[in-house]
């Protein structure tokens, strides 16, 4: 079988015969023509199709770290459809190549990873939960429950084909420009809150502010969620702090230092408590990290400093934009008291998500949230894991802690050097800082209300597992020492 791409790394082929000159003039011809109608009369379902034949067009004539790469761009923009979103589609594309090239032996064959049994615990969990789903909201729990299998589907297709540490930095590269991407949406938000940027398909009439939206706007970006695009923030400064601090060229580090200039921004428009207080507490963290590296007068000088452009970025979003005043609401003395030992804005929200978990808390209310409750309603839990529990219940939770107890364990740091010249082992002190972001902040927000959020979750897993699995393998093979 003649296939585009040659065994294991090497480069795509390039001898080309008749039929293959014939089918892509054909391809050009009838690309043109769906081109040219579409142009005149678009319809969104035609050009959905296309986007996914684009991904699978790149994948299949590049190697998959590429194709996944690519696939990290397009993740923050889908069209929701019967069966979930066009994300659900251009991972299956991915997934299909991915199984394909292995059983022709283009691929390396899968590997274990240390998450499997959570990871297919957790599946099950959720297939179970779906005997309490009521029928009105059946089609909703399906939806939920692709998302999740793409989730899952997604974390695999990095785990197994992101191996050397050259992969991983051309992922990370993916990375930085979605989230470049992001932010410049969520710029785009805060100047036009109730605007369109693609009709038809990314818009912010949700986007809600004071004065006729001229105040106090909390921009939500492509995930139309401020509290989870705060914690995309303040997991992604994790990622650009890491290159900056690895960044070896002059233009480099002025590149890095103003996409972290612009995620502190976006930051700062979400007006955020949870997703900044996250970040801080993760900042000590990484310091206690590199603590080895550390030194006490440059450190309280970089403390100093950032306090001050903190200051100074929180002044200029409060009084020269549309958004509000972060900061206010940290010190807000509210922020602080606790009632019932929870903190006083999330007791109410946290007992009432307890109570409900309790009326299915066995396997939980399954793959989706119904907010209804007779003729008032339940709230969010606002609560990762409370949100967890209610969907698939004390048993479910259990697995996810699992998960993420063994997730912690995989990305412990077996090198405090963020310098380290082997790109992964250095990465991994960043991946377990940017790891317990996520777990502090989920005590205030639930990722899996979000369906295009959620994928996010898996890539950073996924880009963990593979981190993790690349260090140890160089160190059962000698090529990287451990240092302690």
């Amino acid at each position: 079988m003649n296939l585009p791409f040659g065994r294991g790394r090497t480069s795509p082929r390039t001898e080309r015969d008749p039929w293959t000159w014939l089918f892509g003039a054909l391809m050009v011809v009838a690309v043109g023509i769906v081109l040219g109608t579409q142009y005149v009369a678009p319809d969104k379902r035609v050009l959905a199709v296309m986007a996914a034949v684009v991904v699978l067009g790149i994948a299949w004539r590049l190697d998959l770290v590429s194709g996944i790469g690519f696939m990290l761009l397009l993740l923050p923009f889908p069209r929701s459809n019967v069966y979930g979103s066009t994300n659900v589609a251009f991972i299956l594309l991915l997934l299909i190549l991915w199984f394909l090239r292995v059983s022709q032996g283009y691929a390396a064959r899968p590997r274990r990873t240390a998450l499997d049994a959570p990871m297919i615990a957790l599946l099950i969990a959720f297939l179970i939960s779906f005997y309490n789903v009521e029928s009105k909201n059946l089609r909703y729990a399906l939806a939920n429950y692709a998302t999740l299998l793409a989730g899952v589907s997604l974390y695999y297709l990095i785990v197994q084909n992101v191996r050397t540490s050259k992969d991983l930095e051309r992922i990370h590269g993916f990375q930085l420009i979605t989230i470049t991407v992001v932010c410049l949406i969520a710029v785009f938000e805060l100047n036009h809150p109730g605007g369109v940027l693609i009709p038809g398909w990314i818009d912010f009439h949700a986007t809600t502010g004071e004065a006729l939206n001229t105040r106090n706007i909390r921009v939500g970006g492509p995930f139309f969620d401020f509290e989870l695009l705060s914690e995309f923030c303040a997991i992604s400064t994790m990622l650009v702090l890491f290159h900056l601090l690895r960044a070896r060229s002059a233009a480099r580090r002025v590149m890095m230092a103003g996409l972290l200039m612009l995620v502190t921004f976006i930051q700062f428009a979400t007006v955020t408590r949870g997703g900044i207080i996250a970040l801080i507490i993760g900042m000590f963290f990484l310091v206690w990290l590199l603590r080895k590296r550390v030194r006490f007068v440059p450190l309280v000088l970089t403390i100093t400093t950032a306090v001050a452009l903190l200051g100074m970025m929180n002044w200029y979003v409060a009084n020269y934009t549309r958004s509000g005043d972060l900061l206010k609401r940290v010190l807000d003395p509210a922020t602080f008291e606790l009632e019932h030992g929870m903190p006083l804005n999330r007791g109410k929200l946290w007992t009432q998500a307890f109570e409900r978990m309790m009326r299915h808390p066995i396997i939980g209310h399954g793959p989706y949230y119904d907010v209804e409750r007779g003729t008032t309603f339940w709230y969010w839990p606002h609560n990762g894991y409370l949100f967890i529990g209610n969907l698939v219940g004390i048993i479910g939770l259990v697995i996810y802690v699992w998960l993420l107890v063994l997730m912690w364990r995989q990305t412990k740091p077996g090198t405090r050097n963020y310098d380290d010249p082997d790109y992964a082992n250095a990465f991994l002190v960043f991946a377990h800082a940017q790891l317990f972001v996520f777990l502090v902040d989920q005590f205030k927000i639930d990722f899996m209300r979000n369906s295009i959020y959620t994928l996010h979750v898996f890539v950073m897993w996924g880009v963990f597992a593979a981190t993790a699995a690349i260090v140890r393998e160089q160190r059962s093979d000698g090529t990287l020492a451990a240092v302690s």
